[in-house]
């Protein structure tokens, strides 16, 4: 990426904002479409318990018995009464239990960074990345939360970072319509593309920047 990215920052204490310039490859990276693709398809897929059943033509409760015999009734031929074709008869090709390795759809773990990273950056890139600083709240306040997100302009949906330590704010965001709540390591791909802004408590960009800096070391 050619320009420098930012990130809006917001102090909730006295509504002000500036830019905060973002370095590194943790926003300097850049996406790629595929890689992007696999990340989302296999977050999708892990978190599908894959328990669906249907019973088949082996599992449905009846008499292996022909219906009636092959000639002379003026009818169609039949077999047992547990076809797919029949009322009460097994499904074919239905869903079934899946488990093993290869159930899920699996993606390495460089690629898995590196799409993380591709829409962390496509984000801050597009002017779509938020750190909030000065969050005073005494008590959860739906109310005041709200008006945060007023003066901040955010359209939603918004995928709000916080840490154990934002417990008060965690509890007034998450009460907002078009809001998820998250803590580190509980969003991936799938909720950076899903959410229009992505907001970061100061405390959550701080352990974000920190913990990537170590990673690369």
């Amino acid at each position: 990426m050619s320009r420098v990215a930012k990130a809006n920052l917001f102090d909730a204490g006295s509504g002000q904002s500036s830019e905060l310039d973002l370095t590194g490859p943790l926003f300097e990276t850049e996406p790629k479409e595929h890689v992007i693709h696999r990340a989302v398809v296999a977050e999708l897929d892990a978190r599908r318990r894959f328990t669906a059943s249907t019973k088949g033509r082996s599992d449905v409760q009846g008499s292996g018995r022909k219906l009636y015999r092959q000639k002379g009734t003026g009818r169609a031929r039949a077999g047992d009464i547990k076809p797919p074709n029949r009322v009460g008869g097994g499904t074919w090709g239905g869903p079934k239990p899946k488990s093993g390795y290869g159930a899920h759809k699996r993606i390495n773990r460089k690629e898995a960074r590196a799409a993380f990273l591709g829409a962390l950056s496509a984000k801050a890139a597009d002017g779509e990345l938020y750190v909030l600083d000065a969050l005073g709240f005494e008590r959860p306040s739906t109310k005041e939360a709200r008006g945060i997100f007023e003066r901040m302009g955010l359209q939603g949906p918004v995928l709000v970072v916080v840490t154990e330590d934002d417990q008060h704010a965690e509890l007034s965001f998450r009460n907002l319509p078009r809001v998820t709540v998250v803590r580190p390591y509980e969003y991936g791909v799938y909720e950076l593309l899903r959410a229009r802004e992505v907001v970061y408590s100061r405390s959550a960009y701080e352990r974000l920047t920190r913990e990537r800096e170590e990673v690369q070391a």
